[in-house]
């Protein structure tokens, strides 16, 4: 098969990374990829090691005169997500990615790229195998299902690393060093609830929000984006502030780690107050978009008649419950970084909320790069659970990465990288969750860490590329950097 990138530079980059674009490695379906890696050492006489989560560590000697420097892991991400637009046929299980260049980017324009963290495994295997590249020796540990929760990498055995400074390649932002990034537990709570039937004065009505950005509630928590649970929320008081009603049925958000861009819920109302609930929704609706002008370009909110399914609602001490718990839910950015201008530090998001046959649901995620600031943040959702005579469960607890300003790989990093581009490289911490916070985890001694890449750009989603020149740019730094580790 011809190679597309066969005369772009790096080489040896873009080289295994065409292979990898070749080898169908959904989160779950990594067995092809574990093949190749184990193929790719054996190749090279490197001694490897392959766990039952088809986690992969491969050992690669130092190169001459480095041989007495302290061992260097070298991590990324094996799995990708797959996505593809509505029109396209293509299955992930089997078909290569359809790669093309397009001026300055490698491009897959039906479907996702794969590039996080393709990129990051090419960049460790063209470290490996570059003749003209200087390195300690490597431990390149490749994990499997990180975009699904992190389960390869909570797997691992770490106890058989013997490096103490650990470089991740799942960053994306050639110039932006990350120093540590959030963790914290995803709770779902169960309010329990008591149904009653309405009486026929009342008429259903059912009000949509619609058309917000959304997005990742770490990464873009800060872009100030409206929540729909909370809006909706605040419709609703702002009702209950002027009659008495019934809510039958609440649903607002897909996903627990993104800002929930829609909502609806479905309540009766007294017949003769139909016009005045109107006239509170267009007035809500006003003043949303003017507290959002900037960046809720498109929202929509709605209201109308509708045919009751069924005339069940929630008691009134079940729904004066569901309403306190969702109206003092923290949500949004609690506390900024003290040490990083601009950084967030702590933040909550009201990602999920639902009706049930017995209860509702409301899906919260805690977010901080330090424990003690999401502990309090989990705290106060067990508080806000037990005045309503909830229960919660932890869904998923991703460690935090705390950060170090005295960090020796930042400062090499940092300095390396002026020397070379004569500018400063942004230190950031990020918003969401890496793998470096398990290591951290994991291994009981410290361990110097920074995560590191290239300029990927519009991350799974179709039409996902990789900058060539970016790439250029990080691997002239990056075979730079390496030796003076």
């Amino acid at each position: 098969m011809k190679r597309i990138l066969e005369n772009i530079e790096p080489c040896y980059v873009f080289r295994y990374f065409e292979d990898l674009t070749r080898i169908p490695r959904g989160s779950g379906n990594e067995d092809m990829v574990c093949e190749y890696l184990i193929k790719f050492a054996k190749d090279h006489e490197f001694t490897y090691y392959k766990d039952d989560m088809k986690n992969v560590l491969i050992n690669v000697p130092a190169t001459p005169g480095y041989e007495n420097h302290p061992v260097i892991i070298l991590q990324a991400h094996t799995d990708m997500v797959c996505e593809k637009n509505e029109e396209t046929i293509h299955d992930f299980t089997k078909d290569p990615i359809k790669i093309e260049i397009e001026g300055d980017k490698v491009i897959a324009k039906e479907t996702t790229l794969g590039a996080d963290d393709g990129m990051g495994i090419a960049l460790a295997m063209a470290l490996a195998t570059d003749p003209e590249a200087a390195h300690p020796a490597l431990e390149i540990v490749c994990t499997s299902d990180e975009e699904r929760g992190m389960s390869g990498v909570e797997f691992f055995d770490a106890s058989v690393l013997k490096g103490r400074t650990l470089i991740n390649l799942d960053a994306d932002d050639e110039g932006v060093f990350v120093v540590g990034c959030a963790g914290g537990p995803v709770i779902r709570t169960e309010i329990p609830v008591v149904w009653e039937n309405v009486t026929d004065e009342f008429i259903p009505v059912q009000i949509k929000i619609a058309g917000l950005k959304g997005g990742h509630s770490g990464e873009d928590i800060h872009r100030g984006r409206g929540n729909s649970n909370i809006l909706l929320n605040r419709i609703l008081r702002r009702i209950e502030s002027a009659m008495h009603y019934y809510i039958s049925e609440v649903s607002g958000g897909l996903q627990y780690n993104a800002i929930p861009r829609e909502a609806e819920a479905t309540i009766f109302v007294p017949n003769k107050n139909l016009e005045e609930v109107l006239k509170i929704v267009n007035e809500m609706t006003a003043i949303f978009k003017n507290e959002y002008y900037l960046i809720e370009d498109d929202m929509k909110i709605s209201v109308e008649k509708v045919v009751a399914v069924s005339r069940r609602v929630l008691s009134k001490e079940s729904q004066k419950g569901f309403m306190n718990f969702i109206t003092f839910s923290e949500c949004g950015i609690t506390r900024m970084n003290l040490q990083l201008d601009g950084v967030v530090e702590s933040s909550v998001s009201v990602g999920v909320v639902r009706t049930e046959a017995d209860k509702l649901i409301v899906m919260t995620m805690t977010r901080s790069s330090m424990k003690s600031m999401y502990m309090e943040m989990y705290y106060k959702i067990v508080k806000l659970a037990q005045e309503v005579k909830g229960k919660i469960q932890i869904l998923n607890n991703c460690p935090e990465w705390e950060f170090n300003p005295k960090s020796e790989v930042k400062q090499l990093f940092e300095k390396t990288y002026e020397e070379i581009f004569d500018k400063k490289p942004k230190v950031t911490v990020l918003h969401a969750g890496l793998e470096c916070g398990i290591f951290a985890k994991k291994i009981p001694e410290y361990v110097d860490m920074i995560a590191v890449g290239p300029d990927i750009r519009d991350l799974h989603t179709p039409g996902e590329y990789v900058l060539i020149s970016s790439v250029q740019r990080f691997y002239k730094f990056f075979k730079e950097v390496f030796k003076l580790l």
